[in-house]
């Protein structure tokens, strides 16, 4: 192997590992304090402290527990899910949707399962845990927690179940929380901070990257994932460039929502009427029978107050609990469905999955509907790629006399790019125009990525083999090691379809082009099946056209005249 093949399997391995490394983190860490500029006061009944910031490297670590009091739950339902609510942390101490199938047998996905506070728990800094107690009671339709602490401040929350079985209003909790002063000393608060419960894996198998952590502040939302908090290492060296992070705290003017995810579900608090102020979210560890996997929770920081005695300070907010349904998510109103991480490929990923919808309500599954968008795009593709193939095999024609010049010139690259250049411009030959649909696909192919990734549409979804369009399709453990079809048969297709398409370029760059077929197994072979689907189907296309135009003849060469090459110019 030459020094330029080796270069260029050198990028492709860092084209690999750099990938890796932007979608295990997509912010980059930096050192934040765990207030950042917001100092929420204690919720006593005296005047607050002055406020401090606490650094990101220690978080509250001082539990606020009710010595001796035992856990009393009350279990209400909707017409999509059964919330379990707790007296300590007076909120949801696990919300199980039933419409949606878990991973083990006979169960539904539960949120908040492994969470360390309840859905709704207030704290008052960063990092806190609570097990306050309240108590617990149904009446008039609501869910009411309320308590009265040491610092006669009574706080109630309401919570108001859905009744409607349809769209995002049967997922959808109101919750109230009021602060009255039952004391004789006026409180200025600094504002709280209202737990969002905590989210975790769906699957065993799922990337740490789809467990995270979003926020809105009007203008952007951020995300971060369970990766965050880890220490950074410099790839292939392993050398740590930063600590392990104990937990993530931001702030902004107007935060509009936030909300803990996983692949499919969410769990979203949003305040339209009165924005909060800041965020902060802690990863945890979860034991599992194989290996030891990550979960997170979060908390919305609401903005201060002030209570003279016998006042009464309300606010109102929304809790999402439910699937990350694009159609949903987008009804809830203020961006809540860039909780999908569309990224860069949002256009396209939202046109796919409305395509794959609609056309699944046509023809009832989702495997009919994939088949038939992969046709309809590569329909659309079709001129391009006759165009591409036709320039592929005028570069087949040409390719004797880029031989020789290669040969002539090979002592002197720069005078050989020039003549090349040039044989190019006599015969009318754009070199890149065989790498026109390559271009095309490629934010199709990661618009399907992205959206795949978190369409939980297809859960549930198979066809033959494949038991669930959302996950890899393995047939079988070897030895550890899961052996999935699809990403398999596309990579034959891949080597089927380059081993039919006219040869260009030199050696070298045919050879790095044989790696194409090992980074898409790379990219989709742990992804959802449906990608590989997509993308085995597409490849089978694009061959069944090759072999439409490959048994046409090498066209004639033709040099071009001044005039046709002026007129050139002037159209570009």
């Amino acid at each position: 192997m030459d020094r330029k093949s080796i270069i260029g399997i050198a990028l492709a391995l860092i084209t690999l590992v750099a990938w890796e490394s932007y979608y295990a983190k997509t912010y980059r860490r930096s050192a934040v304090s765990a207030t950042a500029g917001y100092s929420p006061a204690l919720l006593t009944g005296t005047a607050a402290p002055s406020p401090t910031a606490t650094p990101a490297s220690e978080p509250a670590a001082s539990p606020t527990k009710e010595i001796g009091v035992a856990e009393a739950t009350l279990q209400a339902h909707s017409a999509s899910a059964e919330y379990t609510f707790t007296n300590l942390g007076g909120g949801i101490s696990k919300v199980v949707l039933e419409k949606f199938l878990a991973e083990k047998k006979g169960t539904q996905v539960t949120l908040n399962e492994y969470g360390p506070a309840p859905i709704g728990a207030i704290t008052e800094r960063p990092g806190e845990e609570t097990r306050a107690a309240y108590s617990v009671v149904q009446q008039n339709g609501q869910i009411v927690c309320s308590r009265t602490g040491a610092d006669q401040i009574e706080i109630v929350k309401r919570f108001t179940l859905p009744e409607a079985n349809a769209g995002k209003d049967q997922y959808l909790v109101k919750f109230d929380v009021s602060f009255t002063n039952r004391g004789s000393k006026t409180l200025q608060s600094g504002g709280y901070f209202i737990g969002l419960g905590s989210a975790a894996f769906i699957h065993h198998g799922d990337r740490s990257t789809y467990t995270g952590f979003d926020w809105y502040h009007g203008e952007k939302a951020k995300f971060i994932d369970v990766n965050w908090f880890s220490p950074r290492q410099i790839p292939l060296v392993g050398i740590q460039t930063s600590a392990e992070q104990p937990f993530y705290s931001d702030s902004a003017d107007s935060v509009l929502w936030a909300g803990v995810a996983n692949q499919y579900f969410a769990t979203i608090l949003s305040a339209p009427a009165n924005p909060g102020k800041g965020v902060w979210a802690r990863r945890f560890a979860i034991t599992t029978p194989t290996t030891p996997l990550f979960g997170i929770e979060g908390a919305f920081g609401t903005a201060g107050f002030k209570l003279e005695p016998g006042q009464t300070h309300q606010e109102e907010f929304a809790l999402y609990n439910g699937p990350k349904e694009y159609r949903i998510l987008k009804q809830l109103g203020n961006e809540q469905e860039e909780i999908m991480n569309f990224n860069w490929t949002k256009p396209v990923s939202i046109f796919l999955l409305t395509a794959m919808n609609w056309l699944k309500g046509i023809f009832g599954n989702y495997v009919a509907a994939i088949l038939v968008l992969t046709i309809c795009i590569k329909s659309v593709l079709w001129i391009p790629q006759n165009a591409a193939t036709k320039s592929m095999k005028k570069m087949q024609a040409l390719q004797p006399r880029m031989t020789e010049l290669r040969e002539k010139y090979k002592d002197d690259p720069t005078r050989m790019n020039q003549e090349l250049m040039k044989l190019y411009k006599d015969y009318g030959i754009n070199p890149f125009a065989g790498c026109l649909p390559m271009f095309i696909q490629i934010p199709i192919f990661f618009g399907f990525f992205n959206m795949l990734g978190g369409a939980v549409e297809l859960r549930g979804s198979g066809f033959l083999w494949v038991k669930d369009l959302s996950q890899p399709d393995t047939i079988y453990t070897l030895a550890g090691y899961h052996v999935n079809l699809l990403p398999l048969l596309m990579a034959v297709t891949m080597l089927w379809q380059m081993s039919i398409t006219p040869k260009t370029g030199d050696a070298v760059q045919q050879r790095i082009f044989m790696f194409v077929p090992l980074i898409f197994v790379f990219f989709c072979y742990n992804f959802a099946s449906a990608l590989s689907l997509y993308y085995t189907v597409q490849n089978l296309f694009s061959i069944a056209q090759l072999y439409v135009t490959r048994n046409q003849q090498l066209p004639a060469l033709q040099r071009i005249s001044a005039a046709q090459k002026k007129k050139r110019r002037g159209g570009l």
